[in-house]
């Protein structure tokens, strides 16, 4: 099984992750310990945009078709890559387009976290020790680039629930409650660990 947690920015999927990962014994993986593991297999070079979140302007692909063509099969080839770092091993992954690159999988449970601004905000300024002023913007910065991020690497819209199993507004419960009604559907459709 595995289980990707897509999130705006304040949602607390760090700390739903780690609940669900405990329960089921399977590892985490988040942009840092996936960069490690593409750095330990030697092909971090190959996925740095990927993992910076650094991908080309869009006005680069309206400039030529050619181009536009060649970097479709660069992302193409980051997305592949990843799939390949993690096989067919049960895990839970933060991000990283988890929902659109593991599509494929029959035992895929994808899950969408949000919640309301005020609550978010609130969240981003206690973990990241920072003013309201300073986490709203930190809040839209990186949902903005979670957004065309998402955009570019699979064309698809982030957040859009006919993508995702669960959409769930974690601000509204605890990291337990979120992950206990992830752990509740996962029992519901019979998935098991391999």
């Amino acid at each position: 099984m595995i289980i990707t947690i897509a999130r705006q920015c304040g949602c607390g999927a760090l700390h739903v992750g780690e609940i669900l990962a405990q329960h089921y014994n399977i590892p985490l993986y988040t942009r840092e310990s996936l960069k490690e593991m593409a750095r330990q297999k030697g092909v971090l070079s190959e996925m740095d945009d990927f993992f910076d979140e650094r991908p080309v302007d869009d006005l680069m692909f309206a400039i030529s078709y050619d181009y536009a063509d060649a970097a479709g099969k660069v992302h193409q080839k980051a997305i592949h890559m990843l799939a390949d770092l993690i096989g067919q091993q049960d895990c839970i992954i933060i991000g990283r387009c988890g929902n659109y690159i593991f599509r494929d999988r029959e035992d895929l449970v994808s899950v969408f976290l949000k919640g309301d601004e005020t609550s978010r905000i609130k969240n981003t300024m206690k973990e990241e020790n920072m003013s309201a002023e300073e986490a709203m913007e930190f809040n839209h910065l990186m949902d903005e680039r979670r957004v065309f991020y998402h955009r570019y690497y699979t064309g698809l819209i982030w957040g859009d629930a006919k993508d995702y199993d669960l959409c769930i507004d974690s601000c509204r419960l605890s990291a337990e409650d979120a992950a206990q009604i992830i752990e509740s559907y996962i029992a519901s459709v019979h998935l098991q660990l391999k």
